[in-house]
């Protein structure tokens, strides 16, 4: 158990510290009244964080899936695959944003580009991201929750991971309803706020685990 917590404090720290960043850099395109989509600097950064942050929760939920009883086990898998598939489609929408779509103006090859955009709506890429903060998030957060059950710690964070769950699958029913307006209202607290609540108090429970030395 002594690496499954190890693991699990270095992987929250720094999705921790990615939520924040996110949430300052949000804050600062606020205050000086900035046009969304975000311009250089800030779109390279957005990129930098979210392809970050996706990866990170991968060994942050295997930390969870391993530390939790085995009889709630079953909930941890299938909220560790959706994280799974969260990182796929939200680190491909990012990779394609930072490689083809910067370049292809510079090459020329600017026709239907606008279907690849990473941010703007129709987009087939920004489908892919609603789909991973939006679905497969919202799936994991709400399958994850029912693993938290004991008085005190855990109901916090099966609260806090509920919320999650349903403020995420919001902002997707929203893009399905062509309200992109309202993902400017979850997108701060569905996938800035509350993750950092949530692994702040994750990381708390972890610390608090019985730890066994052989693992």
């Amino acid at each position: 158990m002594r690496t499954t917590t190890s693991v699990g404090m270095w992987a929250g720290g720094g999705f921790t510290a990615l939520a924040l960043l996110y949430l300052v850099v949000l804050s600062v395109m606020m205050v000086r009244e900035l046009p969304f989509p975000p311009e250089e600097p800030f779109t390279t950064t957005f990129h930098a964080i979210m392809i970050l942050a996706a990866l990170i929760l991968v060994p942050l939920w295997s930390a969870v899936h391993l530390a939790t009883p085995a009889d709630r086990q079953v909930f941890t898998l299938i909220s560790l695959a959706f994280v799974v598939m969260n990182a796929v489609v939200v680190c491909a929408n990012r990779f394609v944003a930072l490689t083809m779509v910067r370049q292809s103006p510079g090459l020329g090859r600017t026709a239907g580009l606008e279907w690849f955009q990473p941010y703007g709506w129709p987009s087939v890429m920004y489908a892919f991201e609603i789909l991973g903060w939006g679905v497969f998030f919202s799936l994991a957060c709400l399958f994850l929750a029912p693993a938290f059950h004991a008085p005190g710690l855990e109901r916090g964070i099966a609260a806090t991971l509920a919320a999650m769950g349903i403020l995420s699958l919001g902002g997707a029913l929203g893009l399905f309803v062509g309200s992109t307006a309202l993902l400017g209202v979850i997108a701060p607290l569905a996938w800035g706020l509350g993750p950092a609540a949530a692994t702040v108090l994750i990381m708390f429970w972890l610390r608090a685990r019985p730890r066994d030395p052989l693992r």
